[in-house]
């Protein structure tokens, strides 16, 4: 496991933006997750990956508890999340973006206008918000769409627009949940170069879940296997896929050389 400072340049230490300690999850009787311990270092992209049923969107759902955790603590810049009332949790996802595998747009809503109802709910003057808006619009390449309707969009565009709604929150932390598992195999590519291109700014730190290899070669900065609710393996791109140590990581080196 990475360890959870890093030292930097001057020789100071970088702390986490986000720590989870023994998370654990079950519904019913099966166990989806057994007790997760994972940090997230400022500006990092960590890619999840792992078979379905293993507990990514899981991990996810809870670190913004989306899904309540049934144990453990999550540490978002420092506070546990898991200890928030309800009004101090609502502020807090404020400040993380989360990008769901199904676009969740309003119909009724133009384009921009989905983007910026978070914004306008938080009480962000309209012309504040409309700016912010349409620059998240241009970084997901569609800011001469913003008058459109959901229904007048692929779902390729439909998922850019998700994105550039949690974008223009501008968040410290943004969650990936899947963002291509709802499209077409011909519209995926058109998301993930968006997502490429969101990671190379650097401009936040990413937690994404997603199947697709080739993306998490490029973009991650580190890839986490799991499976059967636990992490298996962990670490760069070029050592989970080059010299895996666990079954699942030999299953993703076949699969890159296929």
């Amino acid at each position: 496991m990475r360890t959870v400072e890093m030292a930097s340049d001057t020789g100071s230490t970088v702390s986490p933006i986000l720590k989870i300690e023994g998370l654990k999850k079950s519904y019913k009787r099966k166990t989806i997750l057994r007790g997760i311990d994972l940090s997230l270092l400022p500006g990092e992209t960590v890619v999840l990956m792992g078979p379905s049923g293993c507990g990514k969107s899981t991990l996810v759902r809870c670190i913004n508890r989306l899904t309540e955790p049934d144990e453990g603590r999550i540490f978002y810049e420092g506070r546990d999340l898991t200890r928030l009332p309800a009004g101090e949790l609502l502020e807090t996802r404020k400040r993380i973006g989360y990008v769901f595998q199904h676009f969740n747009l309003i119909r009724r809503l133009n384009v921009l206008d989905n983007v910026v109802f978070a914004l306008r709910m938080q009480g962000m003057p309209i012309a504040e918000a409309e700016k912010a808006g349409i620059e998240a619009l241009a970084d997901v390449g569609l800011a001469d769409r913003t008058r459109d309707f959901p229904e007048e969009l692929s779902g390729g565009e439909q998922q850019r627009v998700g994105i550039a709604r949690a974008l223009a929150m501008e968040p410290a932390l943004m969650l990936w949940d899947e963002p291509t598992a709802a499209l077409d195999p011909i519209l995926v590519g058109e998301v993930l170069e968006v997502m490429e291109r969101i990671v190379r700014s650097g401009k936040t730190t990413m937690l994404i879940v997603t199947h697709e290899v080739g993306f998490a070669r490029r973009a991650a900065d580190r890839i986490i296997l799991l499976a059967g609710g636990e992490i298996v393996e962990e670490g760069t791109p070029a050592e989970v896929f080059s010299r895996p140590k666990s079954e699942i990581g030999e299953k993703y080196k076949k699969l890159l050389k296929a």
